[in-house]
Formats: C-alpha cells, structure tokens, sequence
C-alpha cells in the first residue's frame, strides 16, 4: 500500500512540474514588449475661434394657403418636392367664381353704360348733378365689385410664392379648405442658417463676415464652411447668451431645418492648440477618446481620456486632457492595453 502511494505522489509531482513551464511561457507571452511608434504632442498656433452649439434654419420659411374657399380639385407636389416660384400647388373648383365674374361685370358694364348716357345731358341740365355723381359712384363700385370677383377666381389657383422644398402638405383632391388655413409650408434650405448662443465674454470677439465651420452629428459629423451674417445686440434672457447666425451654402440639401449643429466661428488673434495623429486616438469599452502615453522608465503605456475637436488634416486638436509635449503612441496602440510593456522602434519620437 505505501509502495503505491509513493507511486501515486510521484506522478502528481511530475504532472505539476510539467505544467510549469508551459505556465511560465504563457506568462512570459503575456508580458511580451509590443512594438509601438511614438511621438509627441504637438502644440500649434491656429487661428482663435469661438464654439458654440445650435440649430440649423431655413433660410425663409413660408406657410401658404388659399384666400378664398372651395373645393380641392387638383394637387400638384407632395412632401419633399422641390418647387420653383410661380408653380401651381393645388386648384380649387372656379365655377362659383368664374359664374361671379360673369354677374359682377355684367353690372359693371351696365352702370357704365347708364353713366356714359346721362354724361351729356349734365350740361344743358336735363339730368340733377346729384343722380348724375350716383351713376359715377355705382359705375365704379360695380367696376370694382367685377375686379374684386376676378381676383377671387384667379385665387383658386394656388402658386408657389417662392422656390424652395415642399416641408409639409396638409391638403387632398376632393377636401374643402377655408380660406387663410395653411395647406403647404415652403422652406428655402439654400443657403440655410444655423444660430448658436454664443456667451457674453465670447460674443464681443465675434464679427460680421467672419469664417465659421459648421459640425453636424447627425451626418457623420461632416463639416460645412460658412460665414457670420449676423452678430446678436441683446442676450436671451434665460441663457444670457447672444445669437450669432452663421449662412452656410448648401446645395446638395444635406442640411435640414432642425438639425443640430455644432459652429466653430473664427475671432482675432491665435490661440494655443495641441494636436496629435488622428490615428492615434482611440475609444475604451465605454466609447470614451483616448491616446496611451509612455513611461520611459517603465518601458510601459497608461491610458488617459481625451476630450477631442476639429480635425485639419491627418491631425486633431486635444481639447481637454494632454497639455502638449507627452509621448503618445501613434502606431501599435490597438495592441496595447493599460500598463502593457511595449518596445519602441527606432527613430520613433519619445524614445526610452
């Protein structure tokens, strides 16, 4: 029995000495030194700018309706249409009206007539000088009764009073509309408008004509140059911060009324900028920015958040959190985590 025991105890001790060295190397690989490229923050002079968030604007925005009631008979573009001025949006059925044309000149033709009979009897005093200024005064009445009837047929037909994109259509072939009740709204979306809350210690900086760009999240955050067309006088009284209206082209119709956009609007003077390779920005689990920085005397990288704004080129500005001058690691750093040993190639900038 003791032989067997010592047999057994024997063979546990080689399977653990086996298991050893594989548990050595797997660590040793764990541990292995990364190859990474690293290089400095920068810091640059860039032109001194001003943000601030805000929401993009047509440029006119129109709500149009029939002056006169009926009838729908046709409609012309649906939501999303893009219209020039002058084009017909929808009709109303005109016989009512053109049957009132009909009666309204009638009688304005016949009070004329009456009028140019009696004209030359006013002189030799067969007819009073008062019937005769009540046949002047009916004539232009119904003269007018006429035109106003021409009008109220030629207001069946509705047009569009600007060129622009149909926003919303509120009306169908066969309804019934009241006059003065808006059936199409009409936006212009170029160039559109995009107006921030720019604050009170900003805003004296900040100038007519000035360059801005225009960030939109929800494109991808594409950029859009523009200008400052307008620079507020009076703060809201809630934010306490003043409108600045930027104008920014936009042909393609990318822009749309109500998107939220974020402006960068340039003012005097430079301002301090650190700037790193797009490239070497990151996002955690939480999809916060990131770089990882270098300690030389370790030989290791750390993990440190980022708050990031524009891009120009292949670099991107830091806003918040390097002070410019640390070694971040440009390539490599989607092989790292926190605290991994890393091996620096040659020539790279941070050296150990």
């Amino acid at each position: 029995m003791r032989g067997w025991l010592r047999w057994a105890g024997a063979g546990v001790w080689l399977a653990v000495a086996a298991c050893q060295p594989e548990a050595r190397a797997a660590e040793t690989e764990a541990d292995a030194a990364v190859p990474v490229r690293v290089q400095p923050a920068a810091v640059v002079e860039r032109a001194a700018q001003v943000r601030a968030s805000g929401v993009v604007q047509a440029r006119t925005t129109v709500d149009v309706a029939f002056q006169v009631g009926g009838r729908v008979v046709a409609v012309g573009p649906d939501e999303g249409d893009e219209v020039r001025a002058g084009e017909l949006l929808a009709q109303l059925d005109p016989t009512e009206y053109a049957l009132g044309v009909q009666q309204a000149s009638a009688a304005a033709e016949r009070a004329s007539t009456e009028r140019a009979r009696y004209e030359p009897l006013l002189g030799p005093g067969s007819v009073a000088a008062n019937d005769y200024e009540r046949m002047v005064s009916a004539a232009r009445q119904t003269a007018a009764a006429a035109g106003l009837a021409r009008k109220h047929l030629s207001d069946t037909r509705l047009a569009a009073p600007i060129s622009g994109i149909v926003a919303r259509r509120a009306v169908e072939p066969g309804a019934t509309v009241a006059p003065g009740a808006p059936v199409f709204t009409l936006v212009d979306l170029d160039p559109v408008r995009v107006r921030v809350g720019v604050p009170e210690a900003e805003v004296g900086t900040i100038a007519v004509g000035e360059a801005a760009t225009v960030t939109v999240p929800a494109l991808a955050g594409r950029s859009f140059a523009g200008r400052v067309r307008l620079v507020g006088v009076a703060a809201d009284p809630a934010t306490r911060t003043y409108t600045v209206e930027v104008e920014v082209p936009n042909p393609e119709r990318a822009l749309r009324a109500g998107m939220v956009a974020e402006a960068a609007v340039s003012r005097q003077g430079t301002a301090r900028v650190v700037t790193v390779p797009l490239q070497a920005v990151v996002r955690d689990a939480d999809d916060a920015t990131r770089v990882y920085l270098l300690d030389p005397q370790q030989g290791r990288v750390h993990a440190r958040r980022v708050q990031v704004g524009d891009v120009h080129g292949a670099e991107v500005e830091v806003v918040d959190g390097l002070r410019g001058g640390e070694p971040v690691v440009v390539a490599g750093q989607h092989r790292v985590r926190e605290g991994s040993r890393v091996a620096v190639e040659p020539g790279a900038g941070g050296g150990r």
